[in-house]
């Protein structure tokens, strides 16, 4: 395959979609007329949400020809990209294919749209292909139906994505497109047949303090540790510091320690933290039994355990043709002046074109593909070639 990421700040939708076919026209090195699939990373900050959208990239793009999804951040080759447009665009050289799956409406006919997810990703873990999933946060509903996919799925699993992400009203503005139109509530599964793949997960995190175990908890949230109201653990936790910020709890997230499956531990982001201090939301579901404790990561080692992982995927594949990294917000946060260096790493390991973005929370198998994972606070990499 031949791939091509380019980006572009023109804050008007068709002129930036323009302005990115524009460059892989003449672009030298691409040796090729058209290309066959189109991924687009845009900020939902400086393109404005309307109706026009899925018509707009219809136009420049073709029909079912792309996927799209809001992004504050995403990666372009060795570049990190705010408050832009990023178009990865692909050419299969040999026997490469894709498809899409758009699921919406995940608060209607949930059991029907788990049946037909995990029937549409165990037929494609079959041959050789990858499953790309671009998520909305669908208001918090998307990791739990993850944790749900999960027990339908056959081994190996072969699922890889993220939440897309935006800054509106602390990230429930974050939507998928495709040609079948807008997904508030749902998701897209793009899958890439006749090829191979590796990934890695990386974290970089320290335990630290006392094991906590959560005895109420709903959905996202956590109401009682160690049968005590949460608010008890928060007073002392949050003295002295800026919680108008909720950020600053980005550096220390919780480590799930009951998750026995996969190799790299369940991590939870704080999302929000009400006044009264009642309950404590995360970005993922969390559940009553599991156990916990606080970490930390320093920066330098979050960005080893990256650059780790990184040559792990190249090593494996020995050749990458195509890179992508699904990358978490509160990770690239924690990461201070080293997140701009992501990107510019695995591009470099790789020695291909990088596409990703800052999520709002990682999809991904464990490390034996036995068991699909909702992630927080981790980056996914993954190296693709064609076969």
């Amino acid at each position: 395959m031949i791939a091509r990421v380019y980006y572009s700040r023109v804050p008007v939708l068709k002129f930036a979609l323009e302005d990115v076919i524009r460059q892989l026209k003449y672009d030298i090195f691409y040796k090729s007329e058209d290309f066959d699939l189109a991924i687009i990373a845009f900020s939902p900050e400086i393109y404005p949400i309307n109706e026009s959208i899925v018509e707009t990239f219809n136009e420049y793009l073709g029909e079912n020809k792309w996927v799209a999804f809001h992004s504050v951040t995403s990666f372009v080759n060795d570049k990190t990209v705010e408050e832009g447009l990023v178009a990865l665009f692909l050419k299969f050289q040999k026997n490469g294919n894709f498809s899409i799956l758009t699921v919406r409406d995940l608060d209607k006919n949930y059991e029907k749209r788990l049946k037909e997810t995990a029937e549409y990703i165990n037929f494609y873990s079959k041959i050789k292909a990858i499953n790309l999933m671009f998520a909305s946060y669908s208001g918090g509903k998307i990791g739990i139906f993850i944790e749900d996919l999960n027990t339908l799925l056959k081994e190996p699993v072969n699922i890889l994505g993220g939440v897309a992400s935006g800054l509106i009203n602390n990230g429930v503005v974050a939507n998928v497109y495709t040609s079948e139109g807008e997904i508030r509530n749902g998701f897209a599964i793009l899958t890439l047949k006749n090829v191979d793949f590796c990934f890695g997960l990386a974290q970089g995190l320290r335990t630290v303090g006392p094991i906590y175990k959560i005895t109420k908890a709903v959905n996202n949230r956590i109401y009682e540790v160690n049968g005590e109201p949460v608010k008890n653990i928060m007073e002392k936790l949050i003295e002295g510091l800026p919680i108008e910020d909720i950020r600053i709890f980005w550096y220390s997230p919780i480590v799930i320690l009951d998750e026995k499956e996969g190799i790299v531990s369940i991590v939870r982001v704080i999302k929000d933290i009400p006044d009264d201090l009642g309950y404590v939301e995360f970005w993922g579901p969390i559940k009553a039994d599991w156990s916990f404790r606080f970490s930390f990561g320093l920066k330098e080692e979050m960005f080893y355990a990256g650059t780790k992982e990184a040559l792990r995927v190249q090593k494996s594949l020995q050749k990458v043709e195509l890179g992508f990294n699904f990358s978490c917000m509160g990770r690239q946060y924690a990461l201070e002046d080293l997140h701009i260096e992501e990107a510019r790493h695995y591009a470099s390991i790789f020695n291909a074109p990088l596409f990703g973005f800052f999520t709002l929370g990682e999809i991904a198998p464990d490390k034996y593909r036995k068991h699909l994972k909702f992630y927080n606070q981790t980056s996914v990499v993954v190296g693709v070639k064609e076969l």
